[in-house]
């Protein structure tokens, strides 16, 4: 019976698995249930701002959460165990991706000038715990394909779960449904996610899959994403697979890299985003005035602005990984922040996060480990033209999801989690290749 059911989820005979492999589906299915809130489904009303006071925000922003770091022990346990029974294979796929083991190496080294040196060190041990289970994860699948399959039947765990959460109406104070997720901003995202993982395992298991449930899976999810009036993952479920397909295009054409291509794409817009605020002498506010009824972004600007005020006093190694929001009261955003600020946890903007926290040495590693994704992508385009296209999409909305959000490696949040497991898989195809 277990044998039968494993074989469902993984769309394969699992008779001939070694114990790695098995052990890497459990952990793999862990993770991605544990940061679509599928293992802990919040089902109550959301908590708003307004009902805390700062030190009681302070508090418990600032001390961790026993059973999630139970949680992590564990997938880090079973990780270790796989690689101890072939180490080989996740050296390969770790020296293919090793910017990442760079970033985890600098955010250990920042403990040394943290604001906060005990809870920076407990962050750094959580992130190593996060990145290493997903790489073990990654690494010992018996196919990179069976990710998307996985993440498939998670999502529709968490469909079933919102629609129970929709029964019970779980709406905010503002009317808007946030589901199992706590906020609509995060239910529009997972709903995104879980649309694109549908369509893709409906083109990668044609015969392994109902085809009838998948088409009734993808409706509900674009129903769940509409109600959840988050306009920026409704934008972005058209704009970035057409941006994705445009430059893939053109770089057939031209015979370079989407990489390359998509940073070329990112700098020119820029580029031109300068030039009409130097024309025109407006401010970023006025030039996104003419696209939105809220320049402001529900009041992002000010965040940023006190964010960047803050960086610029240690730009160049940050103030210590994770050492910078939800530290207590040493916290910058309780010690110099007004209103609102004083209660936040995040940044709003990964980037300006990942400065706040490790500055710009921080920052150029991280644009490492994306260079190297971009370089390595390049190798499998030909002999996985369908995961290419897929991871490439994916790594775009995280990207994109960060600038008005915060997930850069942030613990296990699922925007985190989607690129880690992007960034590892083609590290983990490349390598393979290799072998043959």
């Amino acid at each position: 019976m277990v044998r039968r059911l494993l074989n469902w989820f993984v769309a394969d005979d699992t008779g001939q698995y070694t114990i790695n492999n098995l052990v890497a589906i459990a952990i793999i299915t862990l993770v991605c249930a544990s940061s679509f809130d599928v293992l802990s489904p919040n089902m109550e009303a959301a908590t708003h701002l307004v009902d805390m006071e700062v030190k009681d925000h302070a508090a418990s922003t600032s001390s961790g959460n026993l059973i999630n770091q139970l949680f992590w022990v564990a997938m880090i346990g079973l990780a270790g165990y796989t690689i101890l029974r072939d180490p080989q294979r996740a050296k390969r796929i770790v020296v293919a991706q090793w910017p990442l083991v760079v970033i985890c190496l600098l955010a250990f080294a920042s403990v040394t000038w943290a604001l906060a040196p005990n809870i920076a060190f407990r962050r750094s041990v959580m992130l190593v715990f996060v990145i290493g289970s997903v790489f073990a994860g990654v690494s010992y699948l018996r196919r990179p394909e069976q990710l998307l399959l996985i993440l498939y039947r998670i999502c529709t765990l968490a469909l079933a779960f919102n629609l129970m959460a929709l029964a019970l109406g779980n709406f905010d104070k503002d009317g808007f449904f946030y589901g199992i997720h706590g906020n609509k901003n995060v239910l529009g995202a997972i709903a995104l996610l879980a649309i694109l993982f549908g369509i893709a395992s409906r083109k990668l298991f044609t015969t392994q899959i109902n085809r009838l449930y998948n088409g009734a899976y993808l409706m509900l999810w674009l129903l769940v994403l509409v109600i959840s009036v988050s306009k920026t993952s409704i934008a972005l479920l058209f704009v970035v697979p057409a941006l994705v397909f445009g430059v893939q295009v053109v770089a057939t054409n031209t015979r370079l890299n989407v990489g390359i291509l998509m940073l070329l794409a990112f700098t020119l817009m820029t580029l031109a985003i300068f030039i009409v605020l130097s024309l025109y002498n407006w401010h970023i506010k006025e030039f996104f005035a003419q696209f939105m009824s809220d320049p402001g972004l529900t009041g992002r600007d000010y965040i940023w602005a006190f964010m960047l005020d803050r960086i610029d006093t240690r730009w160049l190694l940050g103030h210590g990984y994770g050492s910078f929001w939800g530290i207590g009261q040493q916290s910058p955003n309780v010690v110099y922040g007004r209103s609102y600020l004083t209660l936040l946890n995040q940044g709003h903007n990964g980037y300006l996060d990942l400065l706040a926290k490790l500055g710009v040495i921080g920052m150029a590693i991280y644009l490492l480990v994306l260079v190297q994704f971009a370089r390595q992508s390049g190798q499998i385009q030909s002999t996985h033209p369908l995961l290419f296209f897929l991871f490439w999409i994916l790594l775009v909305i995280t990207l994109f999801h960060n600038i008005t959000e915060s997930s850069l490696m942030r613990g296990s949040h699922s925007m985190w989690i989607i690129q880690l497991l992007v960034l590892t898989s083609v590290a983990r195809i490349c390598a393979d290749r290799r072998l043959q």
